[in-house]
């Protein structure tokens, strides 16, 4: 099967991809898409144990780590604080700066900053490295690190005088107060999400781009490997490099013309994250539930969709009635 899944990349790759003009960072783009898509199928055929053999039988001097740290101890204490910066603030800025030149938006980019703290307190019942205090979520990750390496990022693009995007879905509504549903609500929804097609986007893309580190927290704590083990790190360079061309030509389908090459890059980049994703779920049982009272963050989660799904919906009727007057 997996084997066959790699013809089939190959032969897309040869079709709509490979052609005269061409540069080092696609053909390098397309051999991160050839290697690590059929290395995600071929993994979904073993467990756990089976991938760590495998890794250790490559890999002679890998080592395994069953107890992952928790950074929610002492957050009273100032020495808590100074702990946490390390290195790890360094990877944290540059991740965050690769996510603004791949994502080229700071709305979206602050959405998805503050989805993943969300995601964050959602799954630190079974991810201890989620387990942080108050002040690290809000000070340090949204307003710190995050924030900065956004700014960072942004501040580069415009010295290189490189374009942003805007991540909308282009239409021909024109709003008619007579016809629609709750003008005034309707109107301010417009100005941030353009119409419901902009939010159904928007979800997705957001979805595809925590699933970024949500992915790599899940998978490197199923295997026991480290933040910092050299497999993570290549993990991370793969999908930065797939992701990073994915989102370029996400955004050209959306501003220009269909192209089957637009087409593929999109569905590569989301095609491995949801590989990911699925391997993730596969391997959940190795993962140890403190059985944490899960309530308030959840009607947390269930008030944005009930938000996000209503806004859509309002949106979506009032086009419909719009269009067919």
């Amino acid at each position: 099967m997996t084997f066959a899944n790699l013809l089939a990349v190959m032969n897309l790759f040869r079709k709509y991809v490979y052609s005269v003009k061409r540069d080092i960072f696609t053909l390098f783009v397309n051999s991160c898409i050839l290697v690590y898509y059929p290395l995600l199928l071929f993994m979904n055929f073993f467990t756990t144990s089976e991938v760590r053999s495998m890794i250790k039988l490559l890999f002679k001097n890998v080592t395994f780590h069953t107890v992952e740290k928790s950074y929610m101890e002492n957050c009273n204490s100032l020495e808590n604080v100074m702990d946490k910066i390390d290195i790890f603030v360094i990877a944290h800025l540059a991740g965050w700066f690769i996510k603004a030149i791949a994502i080229r938006n700071f709305f979206v980019l602050n959405l998805t900053s503050v989805t993943f703290e969300l995601l964050e307190l959602r799954f630190q019942h079974i991810l201890p490295n989620f387990y942080e205090c108050w002040w690290d979520h809000i000070l340090l990750d949204i307003l710190g690190c995050n924030l900065l390496g956004i700014l960072i990022g942004l501040a580069f693009m415009k010295w290189l005088n490189m374009p942003l995007y805007s991540w909308k879905v282009r239409d021909k509504f024109k709003p008619n107060k007579k016809g629609i549903i709750f003008p005034k609500l309707d109107t301010m929804l417009r100005k941030v999400f353009t119409n419901s097609r902009t939010v159904v986007l928007l979800i997705f893309y957001s979805l595809m781009t925590n699933l970024i580190d949500l992915n790599v927290f899940f998978l490197k704590a199923e295997l026991q490997l480290l933040q910092t083990n050299f497999l993570v790190m290549m993990r991370e360079l793969f999908i930065a490099t797939i992701l990073m061309y994915g989102s370029i030509h996400l955004n050209l389908l959306l501003t220009e013309h269909f192209t089957p090459k637009r087409l593929y890059y999109s569905l590569a980049a989301s095609g491995v994250l949801l590989l990911e994703l699925y391997l993730s779920f596969r391997w959940k049982h190795n993962l140890v539930s403190d059985n944490s009272d899960l309530t308030n963050i959840n009607m947390v989660w269930f008030s944005i969709f009930a938000t996000l799904l209503s806004a859509m919906a309002l949106l979506f009727v009032n086009e419909s009635r719009t269009s067919t007057k």
